[in-house]
C-alpha cells in the first residue's frame, strides 16, 4: 500500500473522533486494531463479494487458522458499515461470524466486536450521511 503512513494517520484521526461522540474508549490495543484494519481495507472494494461462511470452512478445514483474522476484520467492517443488510441472514450474522472467527483465532476483538463495531459505524454514518 502506497500511501500506508497517510491512512493510518487519517483513520487514527477518525477514530479518536469517533470515539469522542460515541463516549466510548477502545483499549489501545484494540483501538489499534480498528485504525490499522481501516487503513489495510482502505481501497478494498470486494469486501463482502464472497460468502463469508465459506470463507470460513474453507480456511478452517485447510488448517489456515491465521487467516480467521482476516475473514472476522471483514465481518467486523460489513457489521459495521452496514452493507446491504435487506439482504444479512440475520441483523447479527455478521457479528456471529465475527466473533466466532475472533474466537477460534484466540484474538483479543473477540470480546471487543461490539464497541469496535460502535466506533467504526459512527464513522461510516459521518462519513457516508454528510
Amino acid at each position: 500500500m502506497k500511501y500506508w503512513f497517510n491512512y493510518v494517520k487519517h483513520c487514527y484521526d477518525l477514530v479518536l473522533e469517533s470515539e469522542g461522540r460515541t463516549e466510548l474508549v477502545l483499549e489501545h490495543e484494540v483501538e489499534a486494531h480498528v485504525v490499522h484494519l481501516m487503513a489495510r481495507n482502505f481501497e478494498r472494494t470486494d469486501i463482502g463479494d464472497e460468502p463469508i461462511a465459506i470463507k470460513m470452512l474453507t480456511v478452517v478445514g485447510a488448517g489456515h487458522r491465521d487467516q480467521l483474522v482476516d475473514i472476522a476484520d471483514e465481518c467486523l467492517l460489513i457489521h459495521s458499515y452496514p452493507f446491504k443488510k435487506q439482504r444479512w441472514p440475520s441483523p447479527t450474522y455478521y457479528q456471529d461470524m465475527g466473533t466466532t472467527a475472533y474466537g477460534l483465532a484466540g484474538h483479543i476483538m473477540e470480546e471487543h466486536f461490539v464497541p469496535a463495531g460502535l466506533v467504526l459505524n459512527a464513522i461510516f454514518k459521518r462519513i457516508t450521511f454528510k
